[in-house]
């Protein structure tokens, strides 16, 4: 949207109060001034719109990035030139647009300079440049307008500490930090906990105790055995990308963490009632971020609406009377009629696809849930705790601060 400048506003002030004159006065000068430098004023916005969209039409952009391929938190550095074609009058500055999970800003520049600038990318996965904004401003009207058809190159991101041919860390050479292991290789960390009496002093993090001002210990991998289920509830299209980013980083980091343990985990990513992917037990970290980079929010395909599945109903079904009255029995008699019709003709499906793929991990012993717990029906979410209890499995729920607890859960750590 263009913008006035002061020029303009100055003669739409001036066009304001000849009009006032006109009618105080009833001037047919002034009202044919105040009507000239109306017209002047949309005729220079018209002008300023056509013009701008000329230099859009002249833009070319080259951009080169010193890395392509590169891991979590890692510099890269920006290369970018603008060149286009500005019209008499019009003076055009040019600002290039990181990628969205990227920290770091581009400096303001004239077209056919070269800009330098370095960025941090901060969330794994596939990722691209949002465009070019062009700032024009003439003497009467301003505006910024963002190109956003030059994106390239795409970058691909790793998690930190992962090498890029996903064979393991520890082995290559690069300006992230090298994760030497321990010999105790398979007890990573799981999580934090507040401290209990009668845990090990030495499990204490100290780092997480003074954040919180309360004594929090280190919950280690690989002292319970299994791999553990990770199930991504994928949020629907709405919300603003960073949080997402953020989402997306929280998960890709619980993956890393399982793998470089040498647990290995299990990758179930569901939307709403409906399994978008599952990959049983793997140690492979490539399959596991390739599993993962294609990720995005969508809206789910078939809500569940609360539906309860043929275990609930039945158990509902079987609700003995409470001797509060004649009516109330009568009440209680007819549901569990209707509740065991519909117990009998309910296929859960999405149930069922949860238990088949619970079936098919070997040695399961925890299911980590990471959602963002949007407003709406978490009906799939309750159903998939309440497989994961009948398997006997421990539940921990990666949410949002302040996020709405679910019956079932053992565990809530934030994202």
């Amino acid at each position: 949207m263009i913008r006035p400048t002061r020029m303009s506003g100055g003669v739409a002030a001036l066009a304001l109060v000849l009009a006032t004159i006109a009618i105080i006065i009833e001037s047919a000068a002034a009202v044919l001034a105040a009507g000239s430098l109306s017209i002047f004023l949309l005729w220079q916005a018209g002008r300023f719109e056509r013009d701008l969209a000329s230099v859009a039409a002249s833009l070319t952009v080259s951009r080169d990035v010193d890395r392509t391929i590169l891991r979590q938190g890692v510099e890269a550095h920006v290369r970018v030139r603008v060149d286009l074609t500005p019209p008499p009058g019009m003076e055009v500055l040019v600002r290039d647009v990181p990628p969205v999970v990227a920290t770091g800003t581009a400096p303001l520049c004239e077209p056919g300079r070269i800009a330098t600038y370095t960025i941090r990318l901060m969330a794994p996965g596939k990722t691209s440049f949002g465009g070019v904004v062009i700032e024009a401003a003439d003497t009467f009207f301003t505006a910024n307008l963002v190109c956003r058809r030059f994106n390239a190159p795409q970058i691909r991101v790793f998690p930190n500490g992962v090498a890029g041919d996903g064979q393991g860390v520890g082995a290559s050479v690069g300006d992230a930090e090298v994760d030497r292991r321990s010999p105790l290789a398979g007890q990573g960390i799981r999580g934090f906990r507040p401290y209990r009496e009668g845990d090990d002093p030495g499990l204490i993090d100290w780092k997480v105790t003074a954040r919180h001002d309360a004594l929090y210990v280190r919950e280690l991998t690989g002292l319970e055995g299994g791999t553990p289920l990770i199930a991504v509830d994928l949020p629907a299209r709405v919300g603003d990308l960073e949080t997402f980013a953020r989402f997306s980083m929280a998960v890709s980091g619980a993956v890393e963490g399982a793998i470089n343990s040498r647990e290995g985990c299990s990758l179930l990513v569901v939307t709403g009632p409906e399994v978008i992917r599952f990959l049983p037990g793997t140690m492979d970290i490539r399959e596991a971020l390739d599993a993962l980079g294609r990720l995005t929010p969508v809206e789910p395909r078939a809500p569940l609406y609360r539906s309860p599945g043929p275990a609930i109903l039945t158990a509902r079904a079987r609700i003995p009377p409470r001797g509060a009255g004649e009516g109330e029995t009568v009440y209680l008699t007819r549901l569990g009629g209707t509740l065991s019709a519909f117990a009998g003709e309910s296929p859960a499906p999405f149930a069922a696809a949860v238990r088949e793929a619970l079936g098919r991990v070997a040695d399961l012993r925890e299911v980590r849930i990471f959602s963002l717990l949007q407003p709406g029906d978490k009906s799939h979410l309750i159903q998939l705790i309440h497989e994961a209890k009948v398997w006997g499995m421990r539940v921990t729920l990666r949410a949002p601060p302040g996020a709405p607890d679910l019956p079932g859960v053992d565990a809530v750590e934030a994202i």
